[in-house]
């Protein structure tokens, strides 16, 4: 800051808060009602400090708009449902992780985040809670007011953020479910298509994520230090996505003290750490939060769908929309809903398992915003017994979570709402037969039990005792997977079928977290180091189970096939920036999953991290020989060999140049996983998603030693300096030390401010 900004700045906090004088000066004035102190240390990282929670998140509002302001603009037109009324219907925005049109995502977060929803959710949270979002806002508006130009964004002026927007982003990571479900057919399921059957057109395919998400948690039994090592390894987009985090450390004296990073909008960390314990997040892929149901619809003068026998009444909602028009101006358009006591209506087409048809969602995380009273509690447990109880009295986060304390503790909780029905219950509710085991596609709605609601008409929910939260001293980890295979050693399958099926085959990542663990812990106790070197060891899965019997293929192998051989057979088996002959790899392996029976065994549910090997058949073993041919045949269109090193072909580009990076597929089994663009002559070009954020967390002599790093940067905006200044640190494989005392900060602070109002 310029010293003719420290001034205005000192002149203003006086001016707010009183700068007291002698006997013959005026009254003070009332005191601010936000007030913070924001030091900001290398790398942009805000370390916020107030006495309240309004205070804390009037700083870090501010200190997130400075870093975010048009991705966090863009979040909240989006979760507003504005977009139309900003950018036209026509044209696109991310609902959850689906490309739609903008008419349909201002439906549908119009009615899945309504303002009687929000204002219920804001009523039940703890005035904590309350506070905080409130300053979170009025810190957004306040850097806003002082520094953003008219037309910043794009040459739209940000919003004018309100509390409830802050509610809006935690309660959209519930809505994620429900998106996939229904947000492709919001602007098709209108009052006036009631008596129309559902469109033949099938819902867009899901994107490819591209993210991979870790947690490691190394109890005192795997360390013999008496406490426990924590290493996160969030993987988020890297641009373009609301899933892009921000680092935070955030204090008020005596009560909490956390440091780590969030997903855009959201004022907590989800990924993170205090003096005593460390967690963090990762999507639950294997989990089903809810689930359609068909409803036995009436249509007519005064349409109604039946349950038990008995009609009940369908609700004309008008939704008024404004659309911008192709002369700039701003139209409002009404929209007719069909709402029912379910929720709104949506008419969806066959799917699998599921007949075409008008639809309900019903979804244990439906207006749910406890997450921000969950994160509060989680930021101040002393323990991972705290975490737990924090965790399961608000249930407020559809996540994973994993989490280990000074103590030693490891834990895997299950942090989303479940909905209240065992497995024969689904079995019994399904429109269609659902194989044993599987979670049905749709349930009856025609059936008063299936409807699965309480006695207030809300989502009936499981009670504690049947949700997974599974304690050790040992070692306990998660890798998107289910809750079944994560204490080391162990495994779980007395919970529902919702949250995976105990029959499923773990994914590459699972098997070697596996395999890794199994290592470190037959050659003795575990480091920090080796902790930490699972991620950025970049060994290979599929590689190193695979790759002896691609080598037997070989023996015959001429030709283009030959060639590849050749790569193949100097490859380290690892995806470092210096290997070579991972590019090669990585191009055949999709190849080799299109191949009928390529393992020798077969999956056994009953033994699921059994090694499986490449088939030695001759049908297998030809078609090999076939897919390297066609590797080294499309990588010659690009002019690449496939012995290329790794760090060449994926990298991030920057100002000064292609930073070469390491790690690759998730699908391979890679942890660090990062799913670089299109291939091109050059590489991979950009990075569009995988480790985004890392912490390392142990505890010496009772003393939180704590390393962090976040490679996608702390802005979005290439112009500014801390949109790329950490990728260097993932290129060197290093984390750095985590200023967290108040010495530490101070020693480390590059600029501070202390902003009130």
């Amino acid at each position: 800051m310029t010293p003719a900004r420290w001034v205005r700045a000192g002149v203003a906090a006086c001016l707010v808060a009183g700068c007291g004088g002698g006997d013959d000066s005026p009254p003070a004035p009332p005191a601010a009602r936000f007030d913070a102190q924001v030091r900001w240390t290398t790398y942009g990282v805000p370390h916020v400090k107030a006495n309240d929670h309004g205070g804390l998140g009037y700083g870090y509002g501010y200190a997130v708009a400075r870093d975010q302001l048009c991705a966090l603009s863009d979040r909240v037109i989006t979760l507003r449902g504005e977009r139309s009324a900003r950018f036209g219907a026509d044209g696109k925005a991310l609902v959850g992780f689906l490309p739609l049109p903008n008419l349909d995502s201002d439906l549908f977060y119009r009615m899945q985040l309504s303002a009687d929803d929000v204002d219920t959710a804001w009523k039940a949270l703890s005035p904590q809670a309350r506070a905080l979002a409130e300053g979170y806002a009025a810190g957004f508006n306040r850097y806003v007011r002082d520094h953003a130009e008219p037309a910043a964004c794009g040459g739209l002026h940000p919003p004018t953020m309100v509390a409830t927007d802050v509610l809006r982003a935690v309660m959209q990571i519930g809505t994620l479910n429900r998106s996939f479900l229904a947000a492709p057919f919001a602007s098709a399921s209108l009052w006036d298509d009631l008596d129309q059957p559902a469109r033949a057109a099938a819902a867009p395919a899901p994107p490819r994520l591209g993210m991979a998400s870790n947690t490691w948690v190394y109890g005192a039994e795997a360390t013999g230090t008496g406490a426990a090592i924590v290493v996160a390894n969030p993987h988020t987009y890297w641009q373009d996505h609301w899933l892009l985090m921000h680092q935070m450390h955030l204090t008020i004296p005596g009560e909490l003290d956390v440091m780590g990073a969030d997903f855009l909008g959201v004022p907590l960390p989800l990924s993170g750490f205090n003096d005593a314990v460390a967690w963090s997040i990762e999507a639950p892929s294997t989990v089903t939060y809810g689930l359609p149901l068909r409803l036995d619809l009436r249509p007519g003068a005064s349409p109604a769908y039946v349950v038990d026998g008995v009609s009940r009444a369908i609700e004309r909602r008008v939704v008024e929309i404004g659309v911008r028009q192709a002369d700039g101006s701003t139209r409002t358009q009404a929209y007719a809903v069909p709402y029912t006591a379910l929720g709104p209506l949506y008419r969806l087409p066959a799917a699998p398992g599921r007949p075409a048809g008008w639809y309900a969602i019903t979804d244990a995380a439906a207006g749910d915003a406890r997450g921000l009273d969950q994160m509060l509690l989680v930021a101040k447990a002393r323990s991972t017994a705290d975490f737990q109880r924090a965790v399961s009295g608000h249930r407020g986060i559809a996540a994973h979570l994993v989490a280990g304390d000074s103590a030693g503790n490891a834990l895997f909780i299950e942090s989303g709402p479940i909905l209240d029905i065992d497995d024969a219950g689904l079995a019994a509710c399904a429109v269609e037969a659902t194989p044993s085991g599987r979670v049905p596609a749709a349930l009856d709605g025609s059936r008063g039990a299936c409807l699965l609601r309480d006695e207030h008409g809300r989502p009936r929910l499981a009670p504690a005792d049947r949700i997974p939260a599974l304690a050790t001293r040992g070692v306990a980890y998660n890798a998107n997977d289910s809750y079944s295979l994560s204490i080391h050693g162990e495994r779980h399958d007395r919970y529902s079928v919702l949250f995976g099926r105990p029959d499923a085959e773990p994914n590459g990542r699972t098997r070697m977290s596996y395999r890794l663990v199994a290592e470190m812990l037959a050659a003795g106790k575990v480091t920090m180091e080796q902790a930490v070197d699972v991620v950025f060891g970049n060994r290979n899965y599929a590689a190193e189970t695979l790759m002896d019997g691609i080598a037997d293929a070989c023996a015959t192998a001429t030709g283009d096939a030959a060639t590849a051989c050749g790569v193949l057979s100097r490859w380290d088996r690892r995806n470092n920036a210096d290997s070579r002959g991972a590019l090669l790899f990585g191009e055949l392996w999709p190849r080799l999953g299109a191949i009928e029976n390529l393992y020798a065994q077969p999956y056994d549910a009953a033994d699921p991290l059994r090694v499986r090997t490449l088939s030695g058949s001759a049908p297998v073993q030809a078609a090999v020989l076939a897919a390297l041919a066609d590797t080294v045949a499309d990588l010659g269109t690009h002019g690449l060999k496939g012995d290329e090193t790794w760090g060449r072909m994926l990298a991030r580009p920057t100002a000064a140049g292609r930073v070469p990076l390491h790690g690759g597929s998730g699908d391979q089994g890679i942890l660090n996983a990062l799913e670089g663009a299109p291939l091109g002559p050059e590489g991979y070009g950009d990075i569009v998603a995988g480790t985004a954020y890392m912490h390392a967390v142990t505890w010496t002599g009772g003393k939180l030693v704590a390393k962090v790093m976040a490679a996608n940067g702390q802005s979005p905006d290439a112009a500014s300096p801390h949109h790329d200044d950490q990728v260097g640190l993932l290129s060197r494989k290093q984390l750095v030390d985590a200023p967290f005392t108040d010495a530490q900060i101070a020693a480390s602070a590059v600029e501070s401010l202390h902003l009130a109002e």
